[in-house]
């Protein structure tokens, strides 16, 4: 082949493999990266939703996303050697991990983690579980129960189970304090006779365990006053009341729980582009999420750009938002409000 052929070949490859680029979208162009997003044990509802939204990404062309089986401390810790990109998040931990508060205290020498919002997502209704066959029907029924209130480092749970506790009028003076590994382990727990409640949501996979080898079991309802509230909201201020109606199979009457959102969360060094993919993807497929799990019905967009956010969001996130309406001047104030709280 002559020079002259030569390079007419090389400029058609160049042309075609230029228009072949120029034609993917943002999703496209993704599909290269790869994303870790630490979730929870597999068994717990946290896990379920990283694996559905793994499917999602992945169905319109995002990044792929691994999804690790660890609790958001783990991950948070892997975010400075990028070993690690994301963490879904309950909302409260989110709170004491940025503030360094709680566990992270000691941790980040009170400096906290700092991270960066892609999103808020389902609300999670969550409180006390016992067994069917153990005749404990509400909070009071407890006094003198062995209950599960510490989870190891899941500083959710342990913040998570203490305010329902409170919501129900007990205070850890009432009950034989019990602790466990996580949620799993929790559950096997009552299973096994060795303790008389867990904590966790509503749809928790495990809990179905329960119920078949224990004739059930229950969710129990906090008393929804005032004063409840006062208790619960010394905990955590995020912290609203969730409404259950009889339906999932841990809910048997009319019942309030402490409810709080889900959220993603990533590390502060990721990329613009990759966080607003991720963002674009998750928000125009929220309805595909649904199918996957029963609480993934409420991971829909009107919740993910809110000022009850506990870490100030992603700029990547927030270019999304801009430009599809959805961040207001409140949102404005309370980003810029948490992002000073990292100068203090």
């Amino acid at each position: 082949m002559n020079a002259k052929r030569l390079a007419k070949v090389c400029g058609c490859i160049c042309l075609v493999t230029m228009l072949a680029f120029m034609g993917q979208g943002p999703g496209q162009a993704a599909a290269k990266e790869k994303l870790r997003i630490a979730t929870a044990p597999v068994g717990a509802i946290m896990y379920t939703f990283g694996a559905a939204m793994s499917d999602v990404l992945d169905k319109h062309g995002g990044p792929t996303l691994e999804v690790l089986p660890q609790m958001a401390l783990h991950g948070l810790s892997m975010f400075p050697t990028q070993e690690c990109d994301l963490v879904m998040i309950a909302n409260d931990d989110l709170s004491m991990a940025y503030r360094g508060k709680s566990i992270y205290k000691k941790i980040t020498k009170g400096k906290g983690f700092d991270v960066r919002l892609l999103m808020l997502g389902t609300r999670i209704p969550a409180g006390q579980v016992v067994a069917g066959d153990s005749g404990i029907k509400n909070y009071q029924d407890l006094k003198g129960k062995r209950v599960i209130l510490v989870f190891g480092s899941s500083v959710a749970l342990n913040l998570g189970s203490r305010a329902a506790l409170y919501g129900g009028g007990l205070s850890e003076k009432d009950v034989k304090v019990m602790k466990s590994a996580d949620i799993v382990s929790g559950a096997k727990m009552v299973i096994e006779g060795k303790a008389d409640a867990t904590y966790g949501a509503v749809g928790v996979p495990i809990f179905r365990q329960i119920i078949s080898a224990r004739k059930g079991a229950r969710h129990l309802g906090i008393v929804d006053t005032p004063e409840s509230w006062k208790r619960i909201h010394s905990i955590f201020e995020g912290y609203f009341p969730m409404y259950m109606k009889p339906g999932p199979p841990t809910v048997k009457e009319p019942i309030t729980m402490v409810g709080r959102n889900f959220a993603v969360a990533a590390r502060p060094d990721l990329s613009d582009d990759m966080a607003y993919i991720f963002t674009k993807i998750i928000w125009e497929n929220d309805k595909e999420l649904a199918p996957k799990h029963p609480r993934l019905k409420d991971w829909v967009r009107k919740h993910f750009a809110s000022t009850r956010a506990s870490a100030p969001y992603h700029p990547g996130a927030i270019k999304f938002y801009k430009e599809v309406g959805a961040w207001t001047p409140e949102l404005e104030k309370h980003n810029n409000d948490l992002l000073a709280l990292r100068k203090k």
